[in-house]
């Protein structure tokens, strides 16, 4: 599974102000960001759809992903525009 791909779709539904810095960024530090959004989004997904999930198991990707995308922001603010594609 590419989670950089799956990271960087959802991000940009996320965060539509940003969707054509993110589709555009490719640099190994967004890459690896998004990738790690990918999986976070992913496994929380998985857990909001368990039957029991451990509440704190969910609260904890939320933040996560939220920490990700506060992440995201500041390091798309400050890149430059040589960085993207």
């Amino acid at each position: 599974m590419d989670f950089e791909k799956i990271g960087r779709a959802r991000m940009m539904m996320r965060l539509p102000r940003h969707r054509k810095q993110i589709s555009d960024a490719n640099f190994l530090a967004i890459n690896d960001l998004l990738e790690a959004y990918g999986l976070a989004a992913m496994k929380r997904d998985e857990l909001r759809e368990q039957l029991m999930p451990e509440p704190a198991s969910v609260d904890e990707y939320d933040e996560l992903c939220q920490k990700l995308e506060d992440d995201l922001i500041r390091m798309l603010a400050s890149v430059s525009p040589r960085l993207v594609r």
